[in-house]
């Protein structure tokens, strides 16, 4: 079965449909050295590396225990819950290239990470950027598009109100959406925005990828989830 891994505060929202498409939950506990309204995020609390290396915050290492032939590598909890401190681990690597602030980025974590770096302002860089293959991506965010564009990459800019974040006024791409195979991307719930959401799978249709809607919630921010795989 396909392993992902996500915050548990969401798991009665999403597990029954994750489990319908024999994808099997990895839920780590709530992150207690953040915002409350992000504790769920599991992109605050671990990035998977490539290969079978897995980087996850020191206290919620035994969360991922049941996870095989994966090689743990702890970081410390962040030093202080506000941004940019909460954003050590939010960093998106895509194909050889890895998307990161470098002023919020973990030193030791960017070390163990080869290939093109390109630099933005954004620390939750994760949270900002749909993965959709190892060349393309969706964001909201203009500097991301940018630098990325200018890097030779697909990129689809989208408008950042069709993403929902309880607390916040709104969320991020990244955090709504995850690969669930190489072939599908998921959706936290429906884009309502209809000219948003027809661009979105049209971008994601060009490059034989089909959007799946995992609830019939407006599409709501949960910190992404990780999959326990190389590929996207």
């Amino acid at each position: 079965m396909y392993q992902l891994i996500l915050g548990e505060k969401y798991e009665k929202v999403l597990s029954g449909s994750l489990l319908r498409r024999n994808i099997t939950p990895i839920w780590l506990n709530s992150n207690k050295y953040v915002d409350e309204r992000l504790s769920g995020h599991c992109d605050l609390m671990a990035v998977h590396l490539g290969g079978n290396v897995l980087a996850v915050q020191s206290d919620i290492a035994r969360d991922c225990e049941l996870i095989n032939n994966v090689k743990l590598m702890q970081t410390a909890p962040p030093k202080r819950p506000e941004y940019p401190y909460d954003a050590g681990l939010n960093i998106c690597i895509v194909g050889d290239k890895l998307i990161y602030n470098p002023k919020s980025a973990d030193p030791n974590i960017i070390s163990k990470i080869s290939g093109i770096t390109l630099s933005c302002k954004q620390g939750y860089t994760k949270c900002s950027v749909c993965v959709v293959d190892e060349n393309s991506i969706i964001t909201a965010d203009d500097k991301i598009a940018a630098t990325a564009s200018v890097a030779g990459m697909n990129v689809l800019r989208i408008s950042e109100k069709i993403t929902a974040l309880d607390g916040f006024e709104h969320g991020f791409i990244g955090g709504a959406s995850f690969k669930i195979n190489r072939n599908e991307m998921a959706f936290t719930g429906i884009i309502n925005d209809s000219t948003e959401r027809r661009r979105i799978e049209c971008f994601l249709n060009e490059r034989g990828v089909r959007a799946v809607y995992l609830t019939y919630e407006p599409l709501f921010d949960i910190g992404s989830a990780i999959p326990i795989t190389e590929e996207i």
